[in-house]
């Protein structure tokens, strides 16, 4: 457990987010893996049937992993109030709030994506690919939600270490499958979904043993179990909030793949590995994000609110300093990444992702305000302006769709984004010192 409540902030907020950046490369890796053996075995028509799908199931397994994170917010709060019994309650509402909503998320999931595919353009040639893919990706659901939901809780009591080794375990293990269901049980795409499955569930077994053994807090007796009206009401208001948040965003996301379904084959397969690439480079901002979380909710709960803008301001001096070393790689060896999930033979498809990632980079900075000032609202127990923001850029990103694609094609693709992201970042900045302050006023 780590209190973030004193101590060196700097270092806390490193301490906390190098393991949850290596968790999160690590967890780059299952799907890293999956392009990488769909793109060099399979080829550029598997590789686009997968790419079809980012969207969508990027859209969902968001919600997943925002609603878990947002159920759990209060247990960062109550642990930083030293508030046993308020933590119980807590983790009693983060397990019937997730495992409720993952069953609603799976059944929506299953009888929508067939025509969510259809709708989003995807070219016939690749459909059914995409649809098996995506069927196995949504049933393991169930799986993403159990492992989110426990690094959640342990993410909540500062300890961000231990999700890290599960994920170093669970991608190994992932890149061992991928090459049996791909190179030599010929699954197809069907093996990279049935790899990354089975290797979320073996981090749901280790992160269960671990948690019985280390924190038997969160393992509820049967008396134990009950969590009053108001306190679940707010982890419900915390977890939808934050879901929609995620989701919101991606419907923007999902709209851009469209237009990219759109423009063929090779395109969807450029678009394919520069976002590979693009989340990998964005990891170290979610992570710091993910620090300030948990950062701004414990020092809420014990009321250390100059704590709260020293922390702010050092997770932007660190962000920023990432974003530097990004567009340095951006423009000068990015070719070299891309070549590790395309054939380098593919030169239209090598160009069209390096232009994207080049284009992204650039905007960064505007992103690494986004990503720390909404996590931080989030942390303060705002969640109605990050979904009013979430909003905002979803309608930017559909209109700058429609508006750039028909007239500059992939040009347009490289641009939506980033218009959505430099009107939004101000705003999130604004709304949170305002609600600061209000918090500090009131401790007056």
């Amino acid at each position: 457990m780590k209190n973030m409540t004193q101590g060196n902030v700097m270092k806390l907020l490193l301490s906390f987010a190098v393991p949850v950046l290596l968790g999160n490369i690590f967890q780059q890796f299952y799907t890293m893996a999956d392009t990488m053996m769909v793109g060099q075995i399979l080829g550029v028509r598997a590789l686009a049937a997968m790419g079809a799908t980012a969207s969508l199931s990027g859209l969902v397994i968001g919600l997943v992993s925002g609603v878990s994170m947002g159920v759990s917010i209060l247990i960062a709060q109550y642990y930083g109030a030293r508030d046993q019994e308020g933590m119980k309650m807590a983790t009693y509402g983060c397990i019937l709030l997730c495992m409720s909503s993952v069953v609603i998320i799976v059944l929506a999931a299953m009888l929508l994506k067939t025509p969510i595919l259809s709708l989003l353009q995807t070219p016939k040639s690749i459909l059914s690919m995409a649809d098996g893919y995506l069927t196995i990706i949504f049933m393991g659901l169930f799986i993403t939600m159990a492992y989110n939901m426990m690094a959640s809780m342990l993410r909540s009591i500062g300890d961000s270490k231990t999700p890290l080794y599960f994920l170093i375990i669970a991608s190994l293990t992932n890149i061992a499958l991928d090459y049996l269901f791909i190179a030599q049980l010929h699954l197809g795409i069907n093996g990279a979904g049935y790899a990354t499955v089975l290797a979320q569930l073996l981090s749901v077994v280790l992160c269960f043993l671990y948690m019985r053994k280390k924190y038997p807090m969160f393992f509820l007796k049967k008396e134990e179990c009950h969590v009053e009206r108001e306190v679940f009401l707010k982890q419900m208001s915390m977890g939808i909030s934050m879901g929609l948040m995620n989701s919101i965003v991606s419907i923007g996301s999902v709209v851009l793949q469209s237009a990219v379904n759109s423009l063929g084959e090779m395109t969807i397969a450029a678009h394919v590995a520069a976002r590979k690439i693009v989340e990998m480079f964005m990891q170290p901002l979610i992570s710091i994000a993910i620090a300030v979380t948990t950062f701004v909710s414990q020092n809420l709960g014990a009321k250390q609110y100059h704590r709260i803008r020293e922390g702010m301001k050092k997770s932007i001096w660190i962000s920023f300093g990432w974003v530097g070393i990004v567009i340095l790689l951006s423009f000068t060896c990015i070719d070299f990444f891309i070549g590790f999930l395309v054939n380098k033979q593919q030169t239209q498809v090598v160009s069209l992702a390096a232009y994207y990632t080049r284009i992204s980079s650039v905007f960064y900075f505007i992103l690494a305000i986004l990503f720390i000032y909404r996590n931080g609202l989030q942390g303060l127990g705002n969640g109605r302006s990050p979904i009013v923001s979430s909003c905002i850029e979803m309608g930017v990103k559909i209109i700058a769709t429609f508006a750039l694609i028909p007239f500059s094609g992939y040009t347009g693709v490289c641009f939506a984004e980033p218009i959505a992201w430099s009107l939004m970042g101000p705003f999130l900045f604004i709304f949170f010192y305002r609600d600061l302050k209000k918090k500090e006023r009131m401790l007056i």
